[in-house]
């Protein structure tokens, strides 16, 4: 309420710099005439047919015996547009409202010097009604005819408009003095996080499946066989057809038909699914133990340490409640069983991280492995990705391109353009440049590639509905005319990540987690879109729109 109060004080401040007269009411006042006006469900009646189709509604029984329909688990603060039906209600609210409001008793007060002005707004712009249940009540005058109606198609029509993150760095004037006189130096300076933690240190752990034999099995596959006789016989089996995994595994070679067998008796067979395992790699952060940290039992899954994590388990359940078992740990410390205090853990989840510095000797030289590669030091964890770039390939097929912010804030410093648009041109830059950052080089698109767009956090996209028939290319997408027919298909990017895009509704306020992605599947393609592979985004149209809501450009721009 604090902070409210001060928004509210601090606009009236900055307002008062263009008008002289600024008249603040409440929250009350605004309710009031909002029910007055009829417009306290039109938000539920806009939301309900598409929940509705869905099954995402339910009947409330009302204290009179009706029952309404109603939208699970949503309300009106679900949608973006109460904010538009808050203004439109104070846009129309007059200031005779307002000291009607602010006098209201005086009216039965005929001493009362505001008295007859209070009367006299009444017999202007008020009237008696009945309501639902036969109750006589003073209501406020629509303050334009069909308001109710006139409001539900303009707020129908809305695009909300999202600010888009392109900043990536700020060109600023470093000043220092000597003795020669004032030196100044343009540096860039990032507008973001570039890192988001340290990582303590790399770890690797062993992972394994069963997988049924196939065409994909080549050399490298048959290598992670965890049975050796299966894999020595798989082996021969794939040498006897010429490496050809697709020879060896399947047709008249699958194992259905062409069994292998174990033994010489010719008496048992190889299973026709076998396990696989193999090495993977991950880094460790370091984290300290506190309710946000580790809230339930999940997060402390992540914990690498088996004996420490049994140690908080059980803390946890002794507890019963994550801010009791994990706060004020000076007061009330956690023993390991060899008697160390335990204030801070281990825990994985990194699995992309990028190298600061790498290994050298006491020259200056850079240590190489076994395969020639220098060895890298010092891993950070990126922070969030800048955008996705998409590209076509020569065989139609859609291909990404993550860059994460730091890689984005190397490209400006050496002079690089931020999204590869031309990639035979910029590939050329990179090497005439002599650039030999690996995050760069690691991540250049093929030089026969054509670029499409790119997916920046809260840029907005036009979808194509098969169910629904609507046809994001067939449409003109600037006429305003258009709104209400692209608003139930328009989406903002909400996260990116390899292989891995989220879009939003452009009027859904709440972001897309992984509760809904799990549990509220029918909301895919209404609520959001959670997409795994570029090829989805074959027909979805870029679009940019301005602080007012209307589409201003189709395309990448």
């Amino acid at each position: 309420m604090r902070d409210s109060q001060y928004i509210a004080k601090k606009a009236k401040e900055i307002l008062s710099q263009i008008t002289r007269h600024i008249v603040s009411t409440s929250g009350s006042i605004t309710d009031r005439l909002r029910e007055d006006w009829g417009l306290i469900n039109v938000m539920k009646e806009i939301n309900l047919p598409k929940y509705r189709a869905l099954g995402l509604t339910e009947f409330e029984e009302r204290k009179d015996g009706n029952k309404v329909e109603v939208i699970k688990d949503w309300t009106k603060r679900n949608d973006h547009r109460h904010h538009a039906m808050d203004a439109l209600t104070v846009a129309f609210t007059k200031r005779q409202y307002i000291s009607y409001f602010n006098y209201l008793n005086a009216r039965y007060n005929t001493t009362h010097k505001e008295h007859q002005n209070i009367k006299g707004i009444e017999e202007k712009f008020t009237e008696w009604k009945y309501d639902d249940q036969g109750n006589k009540k003073r209501v406020f005058k629509l303050p334009i005819p069909n308001f109710r109606q006139l409001a539900k198609e303009h707020l129908e029509s809305v695009l909300v408009s999202h600010k888009a993150k392109n900043k990536v760095v700020t060109r600023n004037k470093n000043i220092t003095k000597s003795k020669k006189g004032e030196l100044i130096k343009i540096e860039l300076t990032p507008r973001g996080q570039l890192h988001k933690e340290t990582i303590y240190g790399k770890y690797h752990y062993y992972e394994s499946k069963e997988v049924k034999i196939d065409g994909k099995f080549d050399e490298a596959t048959i290598a992670t066989v965890t049975h050796p006789l299966y894999k020595k016989l798989l082996l021969e089996r794939l040498q006897a057809n010429d490496n050809d995994p697709k020879k060896a595994f399947t047709g008249k070679n699958a194992l259905s038909k062409n069994p292998i067998y174990l033994d010489e008796a010719r008496t048992e067979t190889m299973p026709e699914k076998v396990k696989l395992t193999w090495l993977e790699s991950d880094y460790a952060i370091r984290k300290d133990i506190t309710p946000e940290n580790f809230k339930d039992e999940k997060s402390l899954e992540k914990i690498i340490d088996h004996e420490v994590r049994e140690i908080l388990r059980q803390r946890l359940k002794e507890y019963g409640d994550a801010k009791k078992a994990f706060s004020d740990l000076d007061k009330n410390p956690i023993y390991h069983t060899n008697g160390h205090v335990i204030k801070r853990v281990r825990i994985s989840g990194v699995k992309n991280a990028e190298p600061l510095h790498f290994k050298k000797d006491h020259l200056g030289n850079y240590l190489l492995d076994e395969r020639g590669e220098r060895i890298p030091v010092d891993f950070v964890s990126t922070g969030n990705n800048h955008h996705v770039a998409i590209y076509r390939d020569a065989n139609g097929n859609l291909q990404e391109k993550v860059v994460s912010f730091m890689e984005a804030v190397l490209r400006k410093n050496y002079g690089l353009p931020l999204i590869f648009k031309n990639p035979i041109e910029d590939i050329d830059l990179v090497l005439n440049k002599g650039i030999k950052e690996e995050l760069i080089l690691s991540n250049l698109p093929e030089k026969d590639w054509e670029f499409l767009f790119t997916m920046k956090q809260n840029e907005m996209f036009v979808f194509p509905n098969d169910q629904t028939g609507f046809n994001s290319q067939g449409i003109d997408l600037l006429d305003p005319k258009n709104k209400k027919l692209i608003s139930p298909y328009l989406f903002r990017v909400q996260k990116i990540s390899t292989k891995n895009y989220v879009f939003n509704s452009h009027l859904e306020t709440k972001s897309v987690d992984g509760d809904m992605l799990k549990n509220k599947k029918q909301l895919s393609g209404v609520s959001y879109y959670f997409i795994q592979t570029p090829a989805y985004l074959k027909d979805i149209i870029k679009v940019r729109i301005n602080h007012l809501g209307d589409i201003v450009q189709v395309g990448e721009y």
